[in-house]
């Protein structure tokens, strides 16, 4: 099916047009000014050269006047010059805000409240799928530090509503704030006069790209029934594979919370709450007086964390168990939450899995009601079941996530290069977690990073036909060249005829939205994409249901997705390829109606918070490679 999704991009009306700029010779050694930028642009006879540019005037320099596409990147940097002038001509220079780095744009403050800045971002961009260059605009609110995190704060960064809550008018709310910039500035700022002296303007409307719709998510569950709920299909049929049957749970607890504790045992032992019938009702994991423990803990200092992992790991056996603790903190909090990164590394140092439960989730019967079903499907999965799948596109096919988590200085460079990898098949389900590369030296880190990434990928190549490479938007480039490098000499090697080999980079922090201008809502659907270029895709991993006008929860935007390897795909192999990372989203085993990314993606992200946590807190070094999934 298809649809018509408006992007958040204003084309050029002027679609003919030229602009000029003063150039030299390249020499490396002889930059003439700092502001000279290399470019290679046609010469007399239309022979590409590399030159120093400026837009400026200079000496020993010659005025060359080009067409658009003659170097599109000298075209976005002339759009960006000249919005810059534009913006001081008729705009209070307090209200400018310009944006250095690689994406060089300019905020424009719309509105100031005492919790900070409403702004709006404009940037110069190419959409290569329709050969257009226009600009593209996003709604951003800069919270003051003191107000960071506060109710008011969120809803003026339109993630909660009046009532303060989870804000299901996000995509309408936002429109709105760009529609108004358009309305209120639109009409001035958009007669831009280019280097040269031509002006040219730009469309008052966001331009509707043709949306596609891949299929929508489908769950297996237990003996082999699918549903289109993760929650309703488990319920029904059972998980995919529970768990054995010697397992073991440990309680830990200060004394002050012991009732507490007796809570949320109870709870997951069923018949609280009507939301969850416990472990043995929903998942087939019996759990009793004879394989449950209690262990008070007197403290959450280093020493009395460290004496009940010990009682824990000596008692503990062969069984696979899960330690969960109540406290007061969790790792959601703003502040006071070093001791939930200790917990975790004190148990995971000893590759125990832990479930930490906060007391304000405890002491909430309401909020308990809710959560206690995703708090044992986490523990259940740290005890090595199988809660569901999903129907893949690519039968017998690999996911390796690839992410990083290094450290840097005060200065930005970095001090520790670290990687590692998450393996899952593409029907989602988890098979472990690989350590990739891990120094201080730049060069050996990546000499690392391509032997255990081929090596990896050998070991599992006689058993996937595809293998597919899912990077976080945190890859830098040379990580993703030694990816095509490995992947390269993969395919030369014997064998290689009888395999695919493919590697995307997810982005879910990109600068891309999009609206369905024929829902009210103007949520797209689930499973929509549209073409940014020919390897480029903005896809909807979550959004409305079908036959579901309404929206049911807080829809996040749209992910960024490029394929990076090869450099020729066909377009039903890449909808293949996007349809799995589409499913993957909805293999996350952290809730029932978890963060709807591929877990490639997710999990990376949030092994890589765990690092980074135990780095800044200078906690030893850490073992990820654990077979259960730790990290939920």
């Amino acid at each position: 099916m298809t649809d018509a999704i408006a992007l958040n991009f204003l084309p050029l009306e002027t679609r003919d047009f030229s602009f000029s700029l003063f150039r030299s010779p390249y020499n490396e050694e002889e930059r003439p000014t700092t502001a000279a930028v290399m470019r290679k642009l046609p010469d007399e006879r239309d022979q590409y050269k590399a030159y120093w540019t400026t837009f400026d005037e200079r000496p020993n320099a010659d005025k060359a006047v080009l067409n658009p596409h003659d170097n599109n990147y000298a075209t976005i940097d002339a759009l960006r010059t000249s919005l810059m002038a534009r913006c001081e001509e008729v705009l209070d220079p307090a209200k400018l805000r310009p944006i250095l780095g690689i994406r060089r744009r300019v905020e424009i403050i719309m509105h100031t409240h005492e919790e900070g800045d409403q702004v709006v971002s404009v940037e110069p961009y190419y959409l290569k799928s329709k050969k257009s260059f226009g600009f593209l605009l996003d709604f951003r609110f800069h919270p003051n530090i003191k107000y960071r995190g506060t109710p008011r704060a969120l809803q003026l960064s339109l993630a909660l509503d009046r009532e303060r809550r989870a804000n299901l008018s996000h995509y309408a709310d936002r429109y709105y704030h760009l529609s108004a910039f358009i309305r209120e500035l639109g009409h001035d700022l958009f007669r831009i006069k280019l280097p040269g002296g031509q002006t040219i303007t730009v469309s008052p409307h966001f331009l509707d790209l043709t949306a596609e719709r891949l299929d929508v998510k489908r769950y297996i569950v237990g003996n082999q029934a699918e549903s289109s709920s993760q929650f309703m299909g488990v319920k029904n049929h059972g998980p995919l594979e529970t768990t054995p049957s010697n397992i073991r749970l440990y309680f830990v607890y200060p004394h002050e919370y012991i009732s507490l504790s007796r809570d949320i045992y109870r709870a997951l032992f069923g018949g609280v709450f009507r939301t969850f019938s416990g472990m043995k009702g929903m998942f087939g994991t019996a759990i009793s007086p004879e394989n449950v423990k209690g262990i008070e803990l007197e403290s959450f200092c280093q020493e009395s964390i460290r004496e009940v992992q010990e009682k824990v790991s000596k008692d503990q056996g062969e069984r696979p168990s899960v330690v969960i603790v109540l406290t007061p903190f969790s790792r959601h909090d703003d502040q006071d939450n070093d001791a939930y990164w200790t917990l975790k590394h004190a148990f995971l140092s000893a590759r125990l899995p832990i479930q930490v439960v906060s007391t304000k989730t405890a002491n909430d019967r309401n909020l308990l009601k809710w959560s206690i079903g995703s708090i044992g499907l986490q523990i259940f999965a740290k005890l090595g079941g199988k809660p569901w799948k999903v129907r893949p596109a690519n039968s017998k096919c690999l996911i390796v996530g690839v992410g990083q988590a290094h450290s840097s200085r005060e200065d930005g460079t970095i001090s520790r290069y670290f990687a590692y990898s998450v393996l899952t098949d593409s029907s989602g389900v988890f098979k472990e977690i690989r350590v990739l590369g891990e120094s201080d030296q730049h060069d050996s880190y990546l000499d690392q990073f391509s032997f255990k990434l081929e090596g990896l990928l050998r070991d599992y190549a006689d058993d996937f036909s595809t293998i597919a490479i899912h990077a976080t938007f945190s890859i830098r480039q040379d990580e993703l060249e030694r990816v095509s490098e490995v992947l390269d000499r993969l395919q030369e090697g014997a064998g290689a005829e009888n395999r695919t080999f493919v590697a995307l980079k997810f982005n879910d922090r990109n600068r891309f939205f999009g609206f369905a201008t024929s829902q009210n809502s103007l949520v797209p659907y689930e499973s929509s994409l549209v073409q940014l270029a020919r390897d480029e895709y903005l896809v909807w991993f979550e959004g409305l249901q079908y036959g579901q006008p309404n929206v049911k929860k807080m829809v996040g935007g749209p992910m960024h997705v490029k394929f990076v390897y090869p450099k020729r795909i066909g377009f039903e192999q890449k909808m293949g390829y996007l349809q799995d990372a589409i499913n993957l989203s909805g293999a996350n085993w952290r809730g029932f109606n978890a963060k709807s990314l591929p877990v490639s993606v997710y999990y990376a992200q949030i092994i890589a918070r765990y690092l980074k946590e135990f780095e800044r807190q200078d906690l030893p070094k850490v073992d990820v490679d654990i077979v259960p999934p730790w990290f939920l």
